[in-house]
């Protein structure tokens, strides 16, 4: 929850800091559109800026938005399928499946299994490699590899890989 709650804070910043330029470059360039042709420039890439990316930012927050309400009420409010989530945030569930599929592969949702119906927790651990440890065929003390030979420090005996089973 974090991690899209910080994304979502960083989308905001930058859509207001977008807004305010486009409305700033407005007056930049009437102000100074005979006079000062640098700062009428700028107020030029300000509504450029402004008028075609406040949209598309904005669009953009409302997603990630949307996509963390999902995500609340997975961990938060226990819903777990999605006809219940689609029914609590009266959304379609052809709209929560992708929702819970795009925080999956963003990684704002981790520790569940999900089949495209239901999600589950994920019980599992992860695995290790087993700890094979051989020991001596002369006294059973504890072998360690020497030159692609096992050999042990005790006797100071070397075996081949197959000797050693």
């Amino acid at each position: 929850m974090k991690k899209i709650s910080k994304d979502i804070n960083i989308i905001f910043a930058i859509s207001l800091i977008v807004s305010v330029l486009f409305v700033v470059g407005i007056p930049l360039i009437a102000v100074f559109a005979g006079d000062n042709w640098i700062l009428m420039t700028l107020g030029i890439i300000f509504v450029v800026v402004g008028f075609y990316g406040s949209p598309l930012l904005w669009i953009s927050y409302a997603g990630k938005r949307r996509t963390r309400r999902v995500i609340e009420a997975i961990e938060e409010e226990n819903l777990y399928i999605n006809s219940e989530i689609a029914s609590q945030l009266s959304m379609k569930e052809k709209e929560v499946k992708q929702e819970i599929y795009k925080a999956i592969n963003k990684k704002y949702l981790t520790g569940y299994i999900y089949d495209g119906e239901k999600i589950t927790a994920n019980n599992k651990q992860k695995q290790t490699p087993a700890l094979h440890i051989k020991k001596c065929n002369n006294c059973g003390g504890k072998l360690e590899i020497r030159d692609d030979k096992w050999y042990c420090p005790y006797c100071e005996m070397t075996f081949t890989f197959e000797e050693i089973k």
